[in-house]
C-alpha cells in the first residue's frame, strides 16, 4: 500500500453557519481524499498546529491571512520539514478586471509607505501568494487570479467542484406527496445572499407559466425582508434551508421541471449540478464558469436582465416533453461521467502528490 498521508484542512468557521456550496465543496472533497486512503485532520487556526503532511486551505478570505503568514514565516525559519499549502480559492471578481487591478496596485504603492492598509482583493492576494499551489474551480476562475494577483499559471491547476452521484436515484413521490406540486421551478440556496439574485426571480414569479418552489432561508435585513413580502404576495412555495442528505431535498429536484440559479455569479452552482442529475432542465446565469461545466445543455441568462430570466425559464417550461428529456439525459450523463466526487478526489489528490512527492 502507498503512503498514508495525514491531510490537514483549514475551512472558514462560517460553514458551520451556512449550509451551502463552500461547506458541501469542502465537506465532500475531505471525504473523497479519505476514501482514497488518506487521513484528514480538520485545522483550526487558533489552536496549535497538527502534525500534518499537507494543509489543503479553503477559501481565499482575510479569516486565513494571519494565521497563513505565521504558518510561512514559521516554516521558512524552521529546520523542520516544509508543509506545503494547497489553495482552494472559491474565488469570482464580479467588478471590472482592470479597474480592481488598477486598485491593487495604487494599494500596493500605498502599502510601501503604510503599512497594514489591505483591501478584500489586496489580502486576497496575498492569501494566494502564500499558497504553493492553487486550485481553482474553474478556467474563468484561474484567468482572474492570473489577471489579478500575478499568479503564474503553473502555480495552478482547475480542479471543478464534485457532485454526488446518488441524486442519479432521485425521485418525486415524497416531494409530489408533501406539496401536491410537480413540474415547477426550482430555486435552492441561500436566498438571503445577494448574490443568489433571488429577489429578481421572485419579481417574475406571477408571469412564469408554473409554479415557484424556493427552498433556503431567508434572514431578517431588508433585502430578505423583501424576499419575504414577495414570497408571501406571490404565492410561491417556501422551504427552510434542507440539510444536504436530505431526502426531501433530492425529491424536490426529481418533482421539478425546471431548476433556476439567477446568481450574480457561480462557480459553478453544485445545486445546479444536484439539480441535473435529477433529471431538471438548468436555467443558470452566465458569469462565473457556468458554461466550462453546463456546455450547451443548460439556458444561460443575464443575471440582470428580469426578461432573459424570465423568457428562458418559460421555454424550457414550454419545451416538448420527449424534447427536454433528451436534452436533460444529455446534460445529466455529462455531469455524471465528468464531475463526481470520486473523479475531483483523485485530480486534487493528484496536486497534493505533486508536492508531497
Amino acid at each position: 500500500m502507498s503512503q498514508v498521508y495525514r491531510i490537514g484542512i483549514l475551512a472558514p468557521t462560517s460553514i458551520s453557519l451556512v449550509n451551502g456550496g463552500v461547506r458541501t465543496q469542502i465537506n465532500q472533497t475531505a471525504e473523497a481524499l479519505q476514501c482514497l486512503g488518506h487521513e484528514i485532520v480538520w485545522v483550526h487556526s487558533s489552536e496549535d498546529l497538527p502534525a500534518i503532511d499537507i494543509l489543503h486551505v479553503f477559501v481565499a478570505s482575510s479569516e486565513h491571512w494571519g494565521f497563513l503568514r505565521q504558518f510561512k514565516t514559521r516554516s521558512l525559519s524552521s529546520n523542520q520539514k516544509k508543509i506545503p499549502i494547497v489553495l482552494s480559492p472559491i474565488f469570482f471578481a464580479p467588478k471590472k478586471i482592470a479597474l480592481t487591478k488598477f486598485k491593487l496596485r495604487i494599494e500596493s504603492i500605498v502599502g510601501t509607505f503604510f503599512s497594514g492598509i489591505s483591501s478584500e482583493y489586496g489580502i486576497k492576494k496575498q492569501v494566494c501568494q502564500l499558497a504553493d499551489v492553487i486550485l481553482p474551480n474553474t478556467q474563468a476562475e484561474m484567468n482572474q487570479i492570473r489577471q489579478l494577483f500575478d499568479i503564474p499559471h503553473h502555480h495552478m491547476h482547475v480542479i471543478p467542484n464534485g457532485v454526488e452521484t446518488r441524486f442519479l436515484k432521485a425521485e418525486s413521490t415524497e416531494f409530489v406527496q408533501l406539496y401536491g406540486l410537480k413540474d415547477f421551478v426550482l430555486f435552492v440556496g441561500q436566498a438571503s445572499s445577494t448574490r443568489k439574485n433571488v429577489l429578481r426571480l421572485l419579481e417574475i414569479a406571477p408571469s412564469l407559466d408554473a409554479p415557484l418552489v424556493l427552498i433556503g432561508d431567508v434572514g431578517s435585513d431588508e433585502y430578505s425582508q423583501q424576499c419575504a413580502e414577495l414570497i408571501k404576495r406571490n404565492n410561491v412555495l417556501h422551504l427552510p434551508t434542507l440539510e444536504h442528505h436530505s431526502t426531501l431535498l433530492a425529491s424536490a429536484y426529481a418533482a421539478a421541471k425546471v431548476f433556476v440559479l439567477p446568481s450574480l455569479y457561480e462557480t459553478p452552482g453544485i445545486a445546479a449540478m444536484e439539480a441535473a442529475l435529477a433529471g431538471c432542465a438548468v436555467v443558470i446565469t452566465k458569469n462565473g464558469g457556468t458554461k466550462e461545466y453546463f456546455k450547451e445543455m443548460a439556458s444561460y441568462i443575464d443575471p440582470l436582465d428580469s426578461t432573459s430570466l424570465l423568457t428562458s425559464i418559460n421555454k424550457q417550461l414550454h419545451t416538448k416533453n420527449e424534447e427536454l428529456k433528451v436534452q436533460n439525459n444529455l446534460l445529466k450523463n455529462h455531469i455524471a461521467s465528468h464531475y463526481s466526487w470520486d473523479s475531483v478526489g483523485k485530480m486534487t489528490l493528484a496536486a497534493h502528490y505533486s508536492l508531497l512527492r
